[in-house]
């Protein structure tokens, strides 16, 4: 909406046909059905916990073990027994609404509340919001929020209203709302104060405006990059209320489930799922176990309200140069439905590659398992909606921001399944096949993400990029490098790694976090001998001097200086028609030494494992299978066990890699490249 009036819609049948593409009923060929699935299968109720509705209104959720369980609860009179609708006739309800219209008229006739904010700057912010975080997650429900807000309803509270005057402040160019006009980092300072301040009583008890506004918090602050701390405790806290208002667990059966009406379903579906998102992507970044457990979640991904789905979208709060960019539709619901079902696949990945004691697991064990992953992952690419795929190399239309990253999500999610079976990465005993076919996967997504963020900087301009653009540039440049270093200049890997090193220059004014990440490429670059790359001046500005061979307006790569196209450079690629019908890029291995690429990927060691002259500390050694105790300097295995030099004692967990980084005997790290918890506290030591 914008802030203007609602732009025409597509048809009730279209909607549908859209969402039914979207609708995720998740199939596990090697595994039992899913809590998420049972949610949307049956409407039975398990039996195992309840939601208590109190005389205000007020759910609360306790499972068996509690003494407020009751085993036959005594029924509730709820008056006149409505019959069961079918989901057709509530979308209708939830969409066939006149908030849109309503808030123009509200603004004009002074009854909003802004929390003693002037209107114009007020209307301005909440713009901003609408436009570019609320289609992210959908944490916050326009409709509701924008009625409540002129009548003080209980979707609106000015907690809510000032965490998103914050989040918002940051994309406006209005220096009022800076502390310090030159910085941006200062954006929204007051509405931070205000949050404080407002926060203080409200954690009294739990509310869904309260959960909403600590969400979004939690976003705004771990943007930044230095506000790690206070964005995972807004978080926790937020979790903590969604379980306490019984948000995670939804059965149609319950009289309490039907106490709420259709709209109060819709926002507690919305509003569980948002933060089932954040926790993952928080989870991810800092390094850190999930909180919110498929297997404790009984909730749909169905959401009937379609109002925003074929809403007209510009990018008015991504970028502020012209733009021949006439706008799409937003796909905010269908495409929120999808992020929400890759978060799940994204939880399996973190809770199985990524926990503590992957390091016991049998070869064959790890094996299976990397097939299974990759096999959700494959199925969720199969089944997206045929209008949320996109081939920037083929698309004329290029979608909204969040579609983006939606897919460049998707391909991290595929280098963070792979990279640990390359060189045995942090896990063990893997065979070359697996390393070389994990490998040259790997290849394929960071190629496949460098052209997402060319078309997304094509348009929007990747200098306002969100945090999940600037961390999918960073997992693939942590790819071409290697690949770089192993490849002539001017090869494909080489084009696609100085496009990296260009987004970290215009995307670090306002995220510590790029910073770090263009040092750790830099300083990865320089150990594995990475030279003649021109210096940081801007994707778009190397484009617009021609100083790349990434040509935008007929999407190949070229040599600058030689025109030859990717086909003779470093990375081969043959496009095949997928069943999703995107083109997926499938690399041949035209490297001239694989191998050393292979190796390069064992932290804190040299890519030539030859020219190692002394012994390595326990935190920089690299374990080479089928290599004996004879081999100096070198972790080596025997059998199942893993053995250090010299002493030949079996190696410890303090003596194992992880995700990129080496800890030692002595509890010192060797930083090498971290991909699961690169946002955490273990680079804070890194001098920028």
């Amino acid at each position: 909406m914008n802030g203007e009036l609602p732009a025409a819609h597509g048809t009730a049948d279209q909607i549908h046909v859209a969402l039914d593409e979207a609708s995720l009923q998740r199939p596990e060929p090697l595994a039992p059905k899913s809590a998420v699935m049972v949610a949307q299968e049956t409407s039975d109720s398990t039996g195992i916990s309840q939601a208590i509705v109190s005389a205000n209104d007020a759910s609360t959720y306790h499972g068996r073990t509690s003494t407020l369980f009751e085993e036959t609860p005594q029924h509730r009179t709820l008056g006149i027994e409505r019959p069961p609708l079918t989901d057709e006739w509530i979308e209708k309800g939830l969409v066939d609404n006149r908030t849109g219209q309503l808030e123009q008229f509200n603004y004009s006739t002074g009854l909003l509340e802004f929390d003693e904010v002037e209107p114009e700057l007020g209307m301005h912010l909440l713009s901003l919001h609408w436009n570019r975080q609320h289609h992210s997650f959908l944490i916050t429900y326009r409709s509701a929020f924008m009625r409540d807000m002129a009548c003080n309803g209980p979707y609106f509270s000015k907690l809510l209203l000032n965490a998103i005057y914050f989040g918002a402040s940051k994309f406006s160019p209005r220096l009022e709302v800076r502390r310090d006009s030159s910085d941006v980092r200062t954006a929204g300072w007051q509405f931070r104060q205000r949050v404080r301040e407002l926060l203080g009583t409200a954690l009294d008890h739990s509310n869904i405006t309260t959960i909403q506004a600590l969400l979004v918090m939690a976003n705004s602050l771990f943007a930044l990059g230095d506000e790690r701390s206070a964005a995972w405790l807004y978080a926790g806290l937020a979790f903590r209320m969604i379980i306490d208002l019984g948000m995670h667990v939804e059965a149609s059966d319950l009289e309490e489930t039907r106490r709420f009406s259709d709209e109060d379903l819709e926002i507690r579906r919305r509003v569980f799922w948002g933060a089932f998102v954040v926790d993952k992507i928080q989870s991810l970044y800092q390094g850190r176990p999930v909180t919110l457990k498929e297997s404790d979640v009984l909730v749909p991904i169905k959401f009937l309200d379609t109002y925003e789905e074929f809403e007209h979208w510009t990018p008015f709060a991504y970028t502020t140069q012209s733009t021949t960019y006439s706008g799409s539709p937003a796909y905010s619901v269908s495409t929120f439905a999808s992020l929400c079902r890759l978060s799940v696949v994204m939880s399996d990945i973190l809770g199985e590659i990524y926990r503590e004691r992957i390091f016991n697991e049998s070869p064959n064990t790890l094996s299976a398992l990397l097939e299974r992953l990759d096999l959700k992952l494959a199925t969720w690419r199969k089944d997206l909606p045929r209008h949320l795929s996109f081939d920037p190399k083929k698309s004329t239309q290029l979608p909204p921001p969040h579609v983006f990253s939606l897919h460049a999500m998707y391909h991290v999610l595929t280098i963070l399944l792979h990279r640990p079976f390359v060189a045995d990465g942090h896990l063990y005993m893997t065979s070359r096949s697996v390393s070389v076919n994990s490998l040259i996967t790997c290849a394929s997504a960071a190629t496949s993400i460098v052209a997402l963020l060319r078309a997304y900087d094509k348009v929007f301009s990747i200098k306002r990029a969100p945090y999940l653009i600037s961390y999918a540039t960073y997992v693939a440049a942590t790819i071409h490098v290697r690949i770089a270093a192993k490849s002539s200049p001017g090869s494909d890997a080489y084009h696609c790694l100085q496009a990296c090193l260009d987004i970290f220059e215009e995307n670090q004014e306002t995220n510590t976090a790029v910073k770090r990440a263009k040092l750790i490429v830099r300083n990865l670059m320089q150990r594995l001998g990475v030279a003649g790359f021109k210096s940081d001046v801007g994707l778009r500005h190397r484009v617009d001097m021609g100083l790349d061979g990434y040509n935008p307006h007929t999407s190949e790569e070229t040599n600058a200086s030689t025109g030859a196209n990717a086909e003779s450079l470093g990375l081969l690629r043959e496009s095949t028609e997928g069943p999703d019908h995107t083109s997926t890029a499938t690399p041949k291995t035209n490297w001239s030494d694989i191998d050393g690429i292979i190796q390069s990927f064992v932290g804190g060691q040299a890519a030539d494992l030859d020219a190692a002259e002394e012994h390595p500390p326990f935190n920089e050694v690299v374990a080479i299978p089928n290599h004996g105790p004879n081999t100096p300097g070198r972790l080596w295995v025997d059998g199942d066990i893993l053995r250090c030099p010299e002493d030949q004692r079996p190696v410890e967990d303090s003596d194992r890699p992880f995700a990129g980084g080496y800890v030692g005997d002595n509890g010192s790290m060797s930083i090498e490249d971290l991909l699961f918890g690169f946002n955490g506290s273990a680079l804070d030591s890194l001098m920028m």
